[in-house]
């Protein structure tokens, strides 16, 4: 049912596009062409009334094996975009963080490794001194330094570890995700 929803996302996406052409260049006031747009709109309604009640079903029955689900978190390199952001924190460009992480990744893979936290602290920093621009002057290149990682990279990796560091107003971790819980509670009387 969810492949369905969103699949008729783009129905509604096609809807939209043709409202908007619709009205486009239309002058204040009525206008016969504006006989069109109410299949449009009533068709796009019922789409997303319908996707709507599928998906709180969906919701209301959703069983989640904990113990299945958790040991795996982990696995798949889901938390490579939180360790470029970690690396653009340290003052390293994101274009290169990426291809940093691109590299750590791959070599987690060629050393049968399932996680970004397997790497050690020599491992990250190798790499990042192997894609530092000007390092090519035998000295160690300026800022460098400061862009080595220590022991708190491992506070970026992980399920659990990204998800805290995402606080921002609508996040799935930690107090937004409270505050959000809180105030549907409320809305809808639970």
């Amino acid at each position: 049912m969810l492949e369905l929803i969103r699949g008729r996302c783009g129905n509604v996406y096609g809807d939209l596009f043709a409202l908007m052409t619709i009205l486009k260049d239309l002058p204040i006031g009525y206008n016969r062409d504006l006989q069109e747009d109410k299949r449009i709109v009533f068709r796009a309604y019922d789409t997303v009334s319908s996707s709507l009640t599928m998906a709180a079903a969906i919701v209301n029955s959703a069983l989640y094996d904990k113990e299945r689900i958790e040991p795996t978190l982990d696995r798949g390199f889901l938390d490579a975009t939180s360790l470029a952001e970690y690396l653009v924190t340290k003052g390293i460009p994101f274009r290169t963080a990426h291809t940093i992480v691109g590299t750590l990744v791959a070599r987690c893979e060629k050393e049968g490794k399932h996680t970004l936290k397997q790497l050690s602290v020599e491992g990250f920093n190798e790499v990042i001194m192997a894609h530092w621009p000007s390092k090519s002057s035998g000295a160690e290149a300026p800022g460098l330094s400061s862009c080595l990682v220590d022991v708190d990279v491992y506070n970026c990796l992980g399920a659990h570890n990204v998800v805290k560091r995402y606080q921002s107003a609508g996040a799935a971790g930690g107090k937004p995700f409270e505050e959000q819980l809180k105030s549907w509670k409320e809305r809808l009387g639970i």
